[in-house]
């Protein structure tokens, strides 16, 4: 695995890290790889550690080449510096998938909190849209997001017939970001008829992250919610394709 670092804006210390599976003589048969970019939360006044690497290394497990994009926060965090950021990754990511053996037809996003707000955002309003976006306890509402960022829209107000699939897992009991952005997020979706996959976990604390015990006392989450991780990734094989024979098999047409 190769990674490189990238200063995407040095004035608003935007960076975008590259985990890059390489194409060694035990992998060779596989050129072209889908791309998970994760976008961490931490209310727009930061990009949080727990929710960068640990989650970019399950989908690296998994065979994506991954990218964690740490945008403009704190006092650069002014809607839509955000999204303009992603606009600039990914068509960095696009410019260089020959060299990083991209599939650009499967970059995918995830974002959590803040950062599910940025990632819905690239869902449903950005110039280059992802093919599958996944939302972890995800900051939707204007109420919930005038909190964090004023400036930045309410998601749920902007689903349109173009929304890329998505899948969303919240729990019932996060004391930072009420369920009810997720639930009104899935009113959107299921009004435009977009395809989505939605799991509320009985009871943890807002930022589980991928539930590691490193990350998040397990005493505070439900037994289930590690299994967004695994159920997100068999998502994604139906929602975008898996690896078959070299190349990535037919994505869903639902």
């Amino acid at each position: 695995m190769n990674t490189v670092s990238i200063t995407l804006n040095e004035e608003r210390n935007v960076t975008l890290t590259a985990y890059l599976q390489t194409i060694a003589s035990d992998n060779a048969y596989i050129e072209k790889r889908p791309a998970m970019i994760v976008l961490p939360g931490g209310g727009y006044n930061y990009c949080s550690d727990r929710e960068a690497d640990p989650v970019a290394f399950e989908y690296l497990s998994v065979g994506y080449q991954v990218f964690i994009l740490r945008y403009s926060v704190a006092e650069n965090k002014a809607w839509d510096n955000p999204l303009k950021d992603y606009e600039q990754a990914y068509e960095l990511i696009v410019s260089k998938s020959d060299e990083w053996h991209i599939d650009i037809e499967r970059i995918a996003v995830i974002g959590f909190s803040a950062g599910g707000h940025l990632a819905a955002a690239c869902a449903t309003i950005a110039e280059h849209r992802p093919s599958a976006c996944i939302l972890g306890y995800p900051v939707i509402t204007k109420q919930t997001t005038s909190v964090y960022n004023p400036e930045a829209p309410g998601i749920d107000e902007l689903v349109d017939d173009s929304t890329c699939p998505c899948f969303i897992f919240s729990s019932r009991t996060d004391n930072v970001v009420p369920i009810d952005n997720t639930l009104k997020l899935a009113t959107a979706l299921t009004k435009h008829n977009i395809p989505y996959e939605l799991h509320i976990y009985a009871y943890a604390n807002h930022g589980f992250s991928t539930c590691e015990s490193c990350i998040q006392q397990r005493s505070w989450i439900c037994s289930r919610t590690p299994s967004w991780v695994k159920d997100s990734i068999e998502w994604l094989k139906d929602t975008i394709g898996d690896f078959n024979g070299g190349v990535m098999g037919k994505r869903s047409t639902w």
